[in-house]
């Protein structure tokens, strides 16, 4: 029995002496864990370690720690520790541990299981869109609350009668709509309200006038209703029925409410050609001036115009259309009996506009037609076009090697020799095939060629005039070696499609580089240049420009330490007489390019008193003149130096070299005064008491 409580006791001594060492090896200690600074989106963790270690918060909205907790790691190591948590919820509770790890191991701290917490501030906030309109027209709110619970939208007024929606949110952001009521010109507030009517948050809405015009297209003799919302209260009306600018039919007057509403007022349309005319709605101010608010269309009869009315194949035609529906959807050109092109949609006057090449078919005379979905074909009258030979790319701005489509039409039919240049050099691929329609398809790869407009053309045995069209050569930047570099590295950038011999100009960041830079004469780009001085660290945007044509890459600047560092010589451990010191160290020989920067501390480099840059030699002395004096007083102190090149890049600092100043007191060099007086006077008289006489 004794033996085993021996046993038990030793084991006892020795666990009490491992378990300090284990604590040791166990990570650092974590002290003062804090939050500060929270927003609505972001919170500021801080704590300390006793011993250097990086820094990690985990942290998320549930407890216990699960897998949808997110991380934030610093690996700098460090006492004071903080870590920017960003990008969180409003009005949301975090729960959070910290984390830090030195040589010994990792400490976690989560506040004894329980974690730590903080909540991100709430907020209200309401947006409409639009933010302008007329009566009638919906409103999208977006409503952005706090807490849970019946939240109201009111228009203009915090009161029952202003209620326009009312919802029952959880906290977050919701969409509702509602429709603008009748309601004079003017600006106007929506509330966004809690369920007693306390505003939370609110936008403006402004109302402008509008009409109603039923219906809007017909033949003459249509009987058309128009009515009117958003006018100033009271206000005289005006409605007058124009045709390029002539007016067409009487006067109808009406006077708006209060709440600016007027009509319907009945208008029989007059007789009136075919085409587009305009509904003035004007309002009388208080001048008494008749202001035209509101101008409305009304479409007679679908027209259609072409400008010019023959051209080749390939070349630009505008087409215009008018008398159709209000933005009136799918309208479709043909060219013959050939779908020749699509519009999403007319133009809410019913009109529409296309500029389109000639579309690849035989030589001769087609009808243009235009129809829609409302507007049938039968009802525009067509346009007669010539269409005569040319051709067309599939790519009017391409990059050097890209594959150009070229398209010919208005050939003869089976024509041969049938050849594509590029700037008048052959580019074809070989014999091309033209069909009994005269129509043909071919393709080549855009040739080394310099910025901007070339010509392509084609022609035949039998079209011996050539068709010709345009490609656009579009400048690239193909490779920038390294793609990563400090001030003053050199890097090596190629290109194509610039202009030919052409200054180049490279930035940084905005930042020039200094290097002369030419295009050759083709347009390609080959040229070294050195990152620019001063130029920040980080991924930046690299330009390449001639001045027309340019092209940007991006470009990562990184900082670099040169690697030689100063060795100080003098002074070195001694103990000066004077305060003006010369400072000598070894630095880069027989290079013109770097300068050095000379500081002097109070502690081993620390305490700074005085430095100085730009020192162009390997030595300084303190000046001690009239107007500039650095002369230091008695005591000890620290220098130390380092090398700065052209591009600002700087090297290590020298190792601290020790000195002392101390000055001979002024009444040693008084007593050595006198000494050196009293010898002065004794050699004087010996030699005049034993001069021997010639």
């Amino acid at each position: 029995m004794k033996r085993i409580q021996a046993t038990i006791i030793a084991g006892l001594l020795l666990l009490m002496l491992i378990l300090p060492q284990l604590a040791l090896a166990a990570g650092p200690e974590i002290f003062d864990v804090d939050v500060e600074n929270i927003t609505f989106t972001t919170a500021t963790i801080t704590w300390t370690t006793n011993t250097t270690s990086d820094s990690q918060v985990n942290y998320g909205t549930d407890r216990p720690k699960d897998g949808t907790w997110k991380s934030v790691h610093d690996p700098a190591v460090v006492t004071h520790h903080s870590i920017l948590l960003q990008n969180l919820t409003p009005d949301e509770t975090y729960y959070f541990e910290v984390e830090s790890e030195d040589a010994d191991g990792t400490t976690a701290d989560n506040n004894g299981g329980e974690y730590y917490s903080f909540k991100t501030q709430a907020w209200y906030s309401i947006s409409l869109n639009p933010i302008s309109g007329s009566c009638g027209e919906e409103i999208t709110v977006t409503a952005t609350v706090a807490t849970p619970g019946t939240y109201r939208v009111c228009w203009d007024s915090l009161t029952a009668a202003g209620v326009r929606a009312t919802f029952t949110a959880t906290t977050g952001s919701h969409t509702l709509t509602f429709n603008v009521p009748e309601a004079a010109k003017g600006s106007y507030t929506v509330y966004l309200a809690d369920n007693a009517y306390a505003q939370k948050a609110y936008a403006t809405f402004e109302v402008y006038p509008t009409v109603n015009v039923d219906p809007d297209e017909g033949v003459v003799g249509t009987a058309v209703t128009l009515s009117g919302c958003g006018f100033t209260a009271s206000q005289d009306i005006k409605v007058t029925l124009f045709q390029d600018e002539v007016q067409k039919g009487e006067e109808k007057t009406d006077t708006a409410d209060a709440k600016g509403t007027w009509g319907p007022i009945s208008y029989t349309i007059p007789d009136t050609p075919g085409g587009s005319c305009l509904f003035k709605v004007e309002a009388k101010e208080g001048t008494g001036l008749w202001v035209n608010w509101v101008s409305k269309d009304f479409e007679v009869i679908p027209k259609i115009t072409v400008e010019p009315t023959s051209g080749r194949v390939g070349q630009p035609i505008q087409i215009s259309g008018s008398g159709f529906g209000s933005k009136e959807k799918d309208i479709e050109i043909t060219l013959g009996e050939k779908l020749w092109w699509e519009i999403t949609s007319a133009e809410e006057d019913g009109s529409w506009t296309v500029t389109v090449p000639v579309p690849a078919v035989r030589r001769g005379e087609y009808e243009i037609v235009a129809s829609g979905r409302s507007t049938r074909a039968r009802d525009v009258k067509g346009v007669e076009f010539i269409v005569d030979a040319g051709i067309s790319v599939d790519k009017t701005l391409a990059y050097i090697g890209d594959t150009i489509a070229v398209e010919g039409g208005g050939f003869a039919p089976g024509e041969t020799g049938v050849r594509v240049r590029f700037d008048g050099i052959d580019v074809s691929p070989g014999t091309i095939p033209v069909d009994s329609n005269g129509c043909w398809e071919s393709s080549f790869t855009l040739p080394i060629s310099t910025y901007g407009i070339h010509t392509v053309s084609a022609s035949g045995d039998t079209t011996s005039t050539s068709a010709t069209t345009s490609v656009n050569t579009q400048a690239r930047i193909i490779e920038i070696s390294p793609r990563r570099g400090a001030p003053g590295d050199l890097v090596s950038l190629t290109g194509d499609g610039f202009g030919g011999s052409k200054q180049l100009t490279v930035r940084i960041g905005g930042k020039p580089a200094l290097d002369p830079m030419q295009t050759l004469p083709n347009g390609n780009v080959a040229v070294s240049f050195h990152v620019p001085k001063d130029s920040p660290e980080g991924t930046l945007q690299l330009d390449v420009t001639d001045g027309e044509a340019t092209d940007s890459d991006d470009f990562t600047v990184t900082k670099k330490t040169l690697s030689t560092t100063p060795l100080p010589i003098s002074p070195r451990g001694s103990t000066l007489r004077s305060g003006v010191v010369t400072f000598k160290w070894q630095g880069v020989s027989g290079d013109t390019g770097y300068t050095y920067t000379l500081e002097i501390n109070t502690t081993a480099g620390s305490g700074n008193i005085w430095s100085k840059s730009g020192i162009g030699e390997s030595s300084y002395t303190l000046t001690d003149t009239e107007t500039v004096t650095e002369t230091l007083p008695k005591g000890t102190y620290y220098w130390r130096v380092k090398i700065v090149d052209d591009y600002g890049n700087e090297s290590a600092w020298s190792d601290s070299s020790k000195f002392t100043v101390s000055p001979i007191p002024i009444r040693v060099w008084v007593v050595v005064g006198v000494v050196v007086l009293v010898g002065l006077m004794v050699v004087a008289y010996r030699e005049t008491k034993f001069k021997v006489t010639e």
